[in-house]
Order: C-alpha cells, then structure tokens, then sequence
C-alpha cells in the first residue's frame, strides 16, 4: 500500500499551477521621420494631417529605409546584449484592418537585425528571442481612423517565454524602460502609446506539459500589465481545475470592467502569410557601422547605480535620480564641472531640481545646450555655497529661484539678497543664549529624553536670525548650553 502522506503530497504537487509569460514589447522610436517616408515622426497633429502616398501605401510608391531607426535598434540590440545581423531583411506581413490603409505591415520575420540576447534583472536573465524593426499602423476608434500614426518606426522586442509571475514582467520592464530612455532609443511615455506590450500567458499544472497560451494584445500601463496578467492567470486556473481547455486566443485588456475580452482566435504566423519585401532589397550595414555605435553608447541604468554608490549616494537618491532622465543628466553634468561635491549635487537634484522640473517638463527639449550648461553651472555654485556655510539650507532655494528669475550672477545676488550666513560666533552664541531662555520648557523635555526638540531649537535660532545664521553652529552652542 502506498504510504498515504506521499500520496497527499504528490496530489498537492499535481494541483500546483505554474505560469509562463511571454513578451512582445513595441517601442516607438526616437526620429525625426517615419520609417519608410519623410513625414515627420510627431505626436498630437490633428488627425490625418501627418501623412503622405507611402505611408498610406498608395499604389505605385516606394519606401525607403529610415538610417536614424536601424541604428537606434541596432543601440537597443547591443544594450541587451544581442547579436546583429549585419545583413537583414524586410518582410511584408498581410492583415486587413482599418487602421492600415495598405492591407500589409512592413515588418521582419526570418533575418530580423537583432537576436539572442538577455537582460539581467535582480540576477535573474531574461532571454531575448529577437529585435526586430517595424512600422506602426493607425489608430481606430468610435469616430473614425487617423493614419498619422502609419509608418512611425518601431522596434518589437521580443523574449523568450521565461517569465513566471506578473511581479517579474513588470520589474523587466521598468528596467527595459530604463535603457531604452537612458540611451535615447524612446521616451518610452506610456500615456502617448509609444510603449506598448503584447502579453502572452500560459498557465498549467506544474508537473504538466506547457499549456497553449493567450495573447493580451496592446497593454499600456504598468497596472493594466499586472492586473491583466493576474487575471488571465485566475481565468486560465479556474477553467483548468473545472476540466476545460485553454484555447490560443487573442484577447483584449478592458479597462472599465478589468477584464480580458475575446478579440478572435489567436493567429499563426502562416495566417499572416510573410513573404519578402520585394520594394526593399537585402540590406548590408557597412562594417564600422556596428562599432562606431557601440562606442557611443553611455553608461546603462544598472552601471550607474553602482557609479552613484561609489559617489556616496544612498540606494534611495540614485533610484530618484536614475528614474528621470532630465534629473539624471542634470547630476551627471554637475558631476563633471566638479565644483561641489556630489552628495551636494544630488540632494539639490533631488530637491530643488525636482520641484523646478515639475513646473518646466520640458527644460531639456526647450532650452539650448549652452542654456543647459549655465543652469548647471549656476546650481554647483549654489551647492558650493552650502557647503562652505556661506548661505543656509532655507536660502538655497530663495537663491535658486531668484537666479532662475533674474539670471543673475550668483554672487552678486547673494549679497543683493543679504543671505550670507552669520557665522561670527559670539553672535551665535548670544542668540543661542537668548532663545534658550525663552524656551524653558523645551530644554527641560530634552533632558527628559525627548531629543527631537532640538530641531525646534535650531528652527527658532535660525527664525530669530532670520535665516542667517549657520544651523551647524546653532546646534552645537544649544548642545553646549544645556549640558
């Protein structure tokens, strides 16, 4: 007889699920013109005003190659560490919906630019199957079709299906977002649709084969990623343990009901019926075109967390820094001028920084280089100041913000503005003395253990001051005095 605990536990092994993801991920690219014509590559134009015959695919027109797109994918290929195919080839791949005038996509199938590559994420590689280049098709809805989007370059990037949980889909794909913004590729801004994922799921008992899977076709949003993956998880689970089959389908992501919804049955790639692009010859990239690529591309997401600790950056301030791309090349400059030290640059980026872009989104597109420079250069004067206790940590930002105003020299509005600190300490001293003794009972809590009120202290020397004496030194005479 078998023993009866063995068999429990075999039957709880049999009943637990186990789920393989697979990604296809569509990255808008970051040119100036479409893929295959010179309509220029923009967001926002009113409908069907950014179109051209190629792009529409009137009869008679031909395409050519976009240069910018290959070599942003070929960037994308080496970040992930992909071999590329110095020769590749276009493929047309044939479907009929209302969002692509010409009935085909100018795609790749057998020869893409990119394959076999990884991504490490929190020690685990991921596979990438492909990078292959495309075009965009249009967007449908209730009130019509607009064709501006036709033709814009994409990139797919394709991976093996090596996920196991939403949890480690959407932890590769932030990273992957990352690189792709760090290097220029995309700005990958989900809202616009220029970061886009075709998510495939499977779901089976763990000591069953693999299961067919489901598509969730175009999921934007890291939620709407999570949350249609757990529910496709659940839906294939309960149709499983009721004895059903899962089917391939593609399905929809519904947003309003956090559903996914049967679009139709999942399409093989004989139903798209590939061939290859006969207005577009086997393409040969020229033999530095690879390298002269690679040795421009800038340090990648994951490097410069471990730059930024060698800096003495907490975990913390790097991420804040490395998750906006403008704070992120802010730092680096005032990491190159060298004038104030890093921990300074930093926490003004993560300060003051912070709350000007949220006001000005789009300083670095809107403003020249030389513009750039003398905004960061005037913010390492400023961090400068702070450090040698010239100015307070309350005057950085009246500083900053009257700079920013005015345009100033930052000496000049330094005593313009009256805001070197008082350090002469006799002075300290007196008006430690005097603050002490309006606040009797605050020393008292101290002593009695509550140590927080010496922050209080410090606020009513610097209020007193009116923000002109040096903090550092308040605290000190405050701990003197009392003890």
């Amino acid at each position: 007889m078998p023993d009866r605990k063995n068999c429990d536990k075999i039957k709880n092994m049999k009943n637990e699920f186990e789920t393989i993801i697979g990604l296809e991920v569509h990255i808008e690219l970051l040119t100036k013109t479409k893929m295959y014509c010179s309509c220029k590559n923009t967001f926002g134009a009113k409908e069907n005003t950014v179109i051209c015959p190629i792009c529409t695919g009137y009869p008679g027109t031909l395409p050519t190659v976009n240069k910018k797109a290959v070599e942003l994918a070929v960037r994308a290929g080496l970040a992930l560490n992909c071999k590329i195919n110095r020769r590749f080839k276009m493929a047309r791949k044939n479907y009929f919906y209302p969002d692509l005038p010409k009935g085909y996509q100018i795609s790749q199938l057998d020869l893409p630019l990119c394959e076999n590559g990884f991504l490490n994420v929190n020690e685990k590689k991921y596979f990438i199957s492909n990078i292959h280049l495309e075009e965009d098709a249009g967007k449908a809805d209730d009130k019509g079709v607009d064709h501006n989007r036709c033709g814009i370059p994409l990139i797919e990037i394709v991976t093996e299906p090596c996920f196991n949980s939403a949890e480690e889909v959407l932890t590769f794909l932030k990273e992957l977002r990352l690189i792709l913004i760090h290097l220029d590729i995309s700005d990958c801004k989900i809202e616009q649709g220029s970061m886009r994922c075709d998510v495939n799921v499977s779901t089976h008992y763990k000591n069953d084969p693999v299961g067919e899977r489901c598509e969730l076709k175009n999921v934007s949003g890291f939620n709407n990623i999570l949350q249609g993956i757990l529910y496709e998880e659940k839906r294939q689970r309960e149709i499983i343990s009721n004895g059903g089959s899962i089917f391939r389908e593609t399905r929809r992501w519904d947003i309003g009901s956090m559903k996914s919804v049967l679009l139709r049955s999942k399409e093989n790639t004989e139903d798209y019926r590939y061939f290859n692009e006969p207005d577009l010859q086997l393409i040969s990239l020229p033999e530095n075109f690879i390298d002269k690529i690679a040795s421009n591309i800038s340090m990648l997401p994951n490097d410069k967390r471990l730059y930024y600790k060698s800096l003495e950056l907490s975990e913390q301030m790097a991420e804040d820094i490395i998750n906006d791309i403008q704070k992120d090349r802010i730092f680096c400059a005032c990491i190159k001028l060298n004038i104030c030290a890093p921990k300074t640059s930093a926490v003004l980026t993560n300060g003051i920084i912070s709350e000007f872009l949220n006001h000005n989104p789009d300083f670095f597109n809107n403003n020249s280089d030389k513009c750039k420079e003398e905004f960061c250069l005037s913010l390492c004067k400023i961090g400068k100041l702070k450090e040698d206790n010239i100015i307070s940590s309350s005057s950085v930002k009246i500083l900053f913000d009257s700079w920013t105003k005015s345009g100033k020299d930052i000496s000049c509005l330094v005593k313009e503005l009256k805001l070197e600190q008082d350090s002469d300490i006799e002075r300290v001293k007196t008006l430690v003395r005097q603050v002490l003794q309006n606040n009797q009972k605050s020393i008292e809590a101290y002593k009695n253990g509550k140590t927080n009120v010496l922050a209080f202290l410090v606020g009513q020397c610097m209020k007193l001051s009116g923000g002109k004496t040096d903090p550092a030194l308040c605290k000190e005479y405050i701990l003197k005095e009392i003890h």
